[in-house]
């Protein structure tokens, strides 16, 4: 009787390297030894991120308590553990790079330069809102001036028109690049794979970055994916994936240059950032007592980005702890006032539903709106 071996030869089988987690940053905001090694960001540049996190942050607390009192339309999704990840990315880009954002980019909104009252009226759904009342909360849209481009409820999109844009700027020869982000969650979907298959094999200019939150929704990343490190999905269409510390602003900054640069001369990257998600998916989630164990959430609090900068600054002389007090004060002084003055505006008024929407305004439309 012929047998058959269905053992495959050595030479021919490929096997999974996932890499380790890159980071400069101990628990306590001690230097690991990879501090010396690549880009290192000046003391304004540290300043400034630092800055946009605590912004990040006081704006992301108030925002829920506003929800809460009933101010905030719809639900809201909280990004408290991904401060470091918007700000160190960030500071990789020029002002001329475009952004392609997921929902919980809300520090990123700030560091590209979008007024805190702007973000207050997309909460409130006030006059001033760039995207006139007519998509969730944080689902940005209308933020062309500040190179943000707009994103829908569908999870994991953003791959796929990144790409496009991105290879339109090539097509255009631009030099600029664009910054794709996406949940853990968001690497299920076709948009994951569509997009970065397009981008391989293009060699669009684009840096695609994955915020490994370690949940999509009350799903763990175990259940998404059989792999331990997302970034080496990368090697099925062709780019090169990296692994980094999401919560370590130095690793998240040197990774972020990396890809950036490597995007700009045609080399698309996908770079994992491991972070935790401190709050609910949002507002109408209930992680503790529906599948979180609180001792897992008070592990990660070791890990917060911002507490590590902070002693990271302070043990290099950047600012003392006096600073770091000003700062916080400041940024809520700041955060209040603006949603003070974005309450008061005038609602959206009713028209904006249709208007630049219809090349002409339907008779029903029309009718609807004279009964407002």
């Amino acid at each position: 009787m012929l047998e058959i071996s269905l053992e495959i030869p050595t030479q021919f089988k490929t096997e999974v390297k996932e890499p380790q987690v890159f980071r400069v940053l101990g628990q306590d905001g001690s230097p690991l030894e990879t501090y010396e090694a690549g880009y290192k960001p000046s003391e304004g540049e540290l300043a400034k991120a630092y800055r946009w996190m605590v912004l990040g942050r006081v704006l992301d607390r108030y925002a829920l308590m506003y929800h809460r009192m009933g101010k905030v339309k719809s639900t809201y999704g909280p990004h408290e553990g991904h401060e470091a990840a918007d700000a160190g990315t960030a500071l990789a880009l020029r002002p001329e790079d475009w952004v392609a954002p997921y929902y919980r980019n809300l520090t990123l909104l700030i560091a590209r330069g979008v007024p805190l009252e702007v973000i207050w009226a997309k909460f409130f759904a006030k006059l001033g809102d760039p995207d006139k009342g007519r998509n969730l909360t944080i689902e940005w849209g209308g933020f062309k001036q500040w190179r943000i481009l707009s994103i829908g409820a569908p999870i994991g999109h953003q791959y796929i028109y990144a790409a496009g844009f991105a290879y339109a700027l090539k097509y255009l020869k631009k030099k600029e690049v664009v910054a794709a982000y996406i949940g853990d969650g968001g690497t299920s979907t076709n948009g994951f794979h569509t997009g970065l298959n397009f981008a391989g094999v293009f060699k669009v200019p684009a840096a695609f970055f994955i915020y490994n939150n370690q949940y999509a929704i009350s799903v763990p990343v175990s259940i998404q994916t059989a792999v331990s490190r997302l970034s080496t999905k990368a090697a099925a269409y062709g780019l090169v994936g990296v692994s980094a510390d999401g919560m370590d602003l130095l690793a998240v900054v040197k990774t972020a240059m990396w890809a950036v640069e490597k995007a700009r001369r045609g080399e698309p990257t996908l770079v994992e950032y491991v972070m935790y998600r401190f709050g609910p998916h949002t507002t109408a989630d209930d992680p503790l007592t529906k599948y979180r164990d609180p001792k897992e959430v008070e592990e990660y609090r070791r890990w917060d980005p911002l507490a590590r900068l902070e002693k990271f600054l302070i043990r290099q002389g950047i600012y003392s702890e006096g600073d770091v007090k000003t700062i916080w004060e400041e940024a809520e002084r700041e955060v209040k006032e603006a949603a003070k003055e974005a309450e008061a505006l005038p609602d959206v008024p009713a028209e904006e539903l249709i208007n630049d929407v219809y090349s002409f305004v339907p008779k029903s439309l029309r009718e609807w709106l004279e009964w407002l």
